[in-house]
């Protein structure tokens, strides 16, 4: 009778612990399944866990427009109308440029009569006083005075060639410069130091603004050891 009481308890507990080895098993298996979805997916197929690939967004792909290509006929139009433009270009460039070269020619013509007013009227005194001279010589014989008058004027009228620019060339005494002096005559001379030095000027060369205008008419030295010739005194050479 004992036993049997045993037997019966023993079997009720292993009934009651059996629901709850069930019910351990299936929450097992539910978190599996829910928090470990992609094992399955990372499980390839000898047993090994991998990465699983996620597929392309299709609505991520750029679009990629089809363009046709132009018509002949479009073409023609759009190459014609380019051209008609640039002939439209090229035709207003040109005639800007011919406008800025005829007014160039222009300003530069007015440049050059308005400095040679300014000249001219800047020599007026100067023509006045060759009058007065001109005028006094006529009714008095004075040679004296005439010839003062002439030079005053010539000093005038220097200076004011020089406020314009102009400058005489030094030549007496200087070393013979072709781009300066233009030689003439030659003179022999016995001293070697004085080789190819102008020894008298028979006219005056000028420059304006650096521009030569007329080089200095001159008599050169040439030195000619024996000769017997002083300075200045003697035959002289043509330079030809």
């Amino acid at each position: 009778m004992g036993s049997k009481k045993k037997t019966g308890k023993a079997e009720r507990t292993s009934d009651r612990e059996t629901p709850a080895a069930g019910q351990e098993f299936e929450a097992a298996e539910e978190s599996l399944s829910v928090g470990g979805e992609g094992v399955a997916g990372m499980e390839g197929l000898n047993g090994e866990a991998r990465p699983a690939t996620a597929e392309p967004d299709p609505s991520l792909e750029p679009e990629v427009a089809e363009l046709e290509p132009p018509s002949p006929e479009g073409a023609i139009e759009a190459l014609t109308t380019e051209l008609a433009e640039l002939e439209d270009r090229h035709l207003r460039l040109a005639a800007e440029y011919d406008n800025f070269r005829k007014r160039t020619m222009r300003e530069r013509a007015q440049q050059s009569v308005r400095a040679q007013a300014d000249l001219v009227k800047s020599l007026l005194e100067s023509l006045d006083d060759l009058r007065r001279v001109s005028t006094h010589g006529s009714t008095d014989h004075d040679a004296a005075a005439i010839l003062e008058g002439v030079q005053l004027v010539e000093q005038k009228l220097r200076r004011v060639l020089e406020s314009f620019g102009l400058k005489p060339i030094e030549a007496v005494g200087q070393p013979f410069d072709p781009r300066l002096h233009e030689a003439l005559v030659t003179v022999a001379t016995e001293k070697p130091e004085e080789d190819e030095i102008v020894s008298q000027e028979v006219a005056t060369g000028y420059l304006f603004k650096d521009t030569l205008l007329r080089p200095s008419l001159v008599q050169v030295k040439k030195y000619q050891p024996g000769a017997g010739v002083e300075d200045g005194s003697g035959e002289a050479e043509n330079d030809s």
